[in-house]
C-alpha cells in the first residue's frame, strides 16, 4: 500500500519533468544581403475576458497528447485520527436534580490555560486537513498529488507543534488541574471534583495522531478475479465520489460569493453597506485552495475556479471604489451573481 502511494507521487514528479519543454538548439546562420525592412501590421488589442480558457493539454516529447490521468494517478487519500480530552463530564448533581437527560460541566473554562491552549492545537491540525483536501467518504479526504509534499510537510509541522503542547501540558498537568478545581468552586463548590481528572501519568495518552496515505482505490487494485457485478459497484462507487468531490468544490466557491452578493447589494450609504477588507480576501483565499485541491479535469469546474480567482484580484485591487461608487458596486453584484449562476449549473456527474 504505501509502495502505491509512493509510485503515484513518482509519477505525478516524472510528468511534471516531462511536461517542461526541453532546450532547443540553435545554428549559426550566414549573413545575407540587406533588405528594405517592412513596415510591421498592428496587432489588435486583446479583448479582455473575465473567464480563462482551459488550460491546454499535457503534450508528450512526442508532440502527441497524453492521456487523461486516472485518479490513482492524480490524487492520494489521506486519514487522520486525532486523540484528545475531553474536557466535558457528566453532573451528577445537577442531572439528579435536573431529572431529564443529562447535565455536563465544563472543566478547564477559564480564558488562559494549558489544556485549550493544547486542545487548539490539536484542532489545527484538522482544520488544516479539511482546507486542503476535499472529502472522500467518512474519515478520509481526497488530496492532490502535486501538493502531497508541501501537504505532508506543513500538516507534519503542526502536529508536532500540537505534540509539543500536549508534552508541555502532561508536564505542568498537577498545576492546572488545582488551578481548575480553584476556578469551579468560585462558581459552584459542588462542580469541583478531583475525581474528574485523569492522572498525570496518563494525560499524555490521552492526545495523539496518526496519519495514513493510501493510493485511490482501482478495479485493477484487486489480486483475485472479481465479478462483473463487483467491478461495475467499484466504479459506480468511485462516480459517486468524484461527483461528490467536484460538488464540494463549487460548494466552497458558491458560499463566499453568496456573502459578497447580500453584502454589496446593500446600496452604499444604507444600513449595513459597509464591508470588511475579509470580504474580498475570503474570495481570492478560496480561489486559491480549490485550485490547489481541485483534482477535476473538467474545463468547466476549472474555468470558474480561475473566473473567481480573477474577479476576486479585481475588486481586491478596486474595492475603493465598491465602496463610494454605486455603478461600480452594482456591476460587481451583477459579475458575482452571473458567476453564481455558473457555479451551481456547472455539472459534477461526469468528472475526469
Amino acid at each position: 500500500m504505501i509502495n502505491a502511494v509512493q509510485d503515484a507521487i513518482a509519477r505525478a514528479v516524472q510528468a511534471q519533468a516531462q511536461a517542461e519543454p526541453a532546450p532547443v538548439p540553435t545554428t549559426p546562420t550566414t549573413p545575407t544581403t540587406p533588405t528594405m525592412p517592412t513596415v510591421p501590421t498592428p496587432t489588435p488589442a486583446p479583448v479582455p475576458t473575465l473567464t480563462p480558457a482551459p488550460e491546454p493539454a499535457t503534450v508528450t516529447p512526442t508532440g502527441v497528447p497524453s492521456p487523461i490521468k486516472g485518479w490513482d494517478e492524480k490524487a492520494v487519500l489521506v486519514t487522520v485520527k486525532r486523540r484528545m480530552f475531553n474536557p466535558n463530564k457528566r453532573d451528577e448533581e445537577e442531572t439528579e436534580n435536573y431529572g431529564a437527560g443529562n447535565v455536563s460541566k465544563h472543566l478547564f473554562k477559564s480564558p488562559h490555560n494549558r489544556v485549550r491552549e493544547t486542545i487548539a492545537k490539536f484542532s489545527a491540525v484538522y482544520t488544516y486537513l479539511k482546507a486542503n483536501t476535499v472529502p472522500w467518504k467518512t474519515g478520509v479526504d481526497l488530496l492532490n498529488i502535486k501538493h502531497y509534499t508541501t501537504f505532508a510537510q506543513e500538516l507534519r509541522a503542526l502536529i508536532d507543534t500540537a505534540n509539543d503542547a500536549a508534552d508541555d501540558l502532561a508536564a505542568h498537568w498537577d498545576y492546572e488541574v488545582a488551578q481548575d478545581l480553584a476556578h469551579l468552586s468560585t462558581i459552584k463548590p459542588h462542580l469541583a471534583n478531583p475525581r474528574d481528572y485523569p492522572a498525570a501519568s496518563e494525560v499524555r495518552g490521552l492526545f495523539g495522531f496518526e496519519v495514513i496515505y493510501e493510493p485511490v482505490p482501482t478495479v485493477g487494485d484487486f489480486r483475485v478475479e472479481i465479478s462483473d457485478e463487483d467491478k461495475q459497484s467499484l466504479k459506480d462507487y468511485m462516480e459517486r465520489a468524484k461527483a461528490d468531490a467536484a460538488g464540494h468544490v463549487i460548494s466552497q466557491m458558491v458560499e463566499p460569493v453568496r456573502k459578497a452578493i447580500d453584502k454589496l447589494s446593500i446600496p452604499i450609504g444604507e444600513k449595513g453597506a459597509i464591508f470588511r477588507n475579509s470580504l474580498l480576501d475570503n474570495l481570492g483565499e478560496v480561489a486559491k485552495r480549490m485550485k490547489a485541491v481541485n483534482v477535476s479535469d473538467d474545463p468547466a469546474l476549472n474555468s470558474r475556479i480561475a473566473e473567481l480567482g480573477a474577479l476576486a484580484a479585481d475588486y481586491k485591487a478596486n474595492q475603493d471604489s465598491l465602496r463610494d461608487v454605486q455603478s461600480q458596486r452594482d456591476k460587481a453584484v451583477g459579475r458575482l451573481e452571473a458567476l453564481e449562476s455558473d457555479l451551481n449549473a456547472t455539472p459534477t456527474g461526469a468528472v475526469a
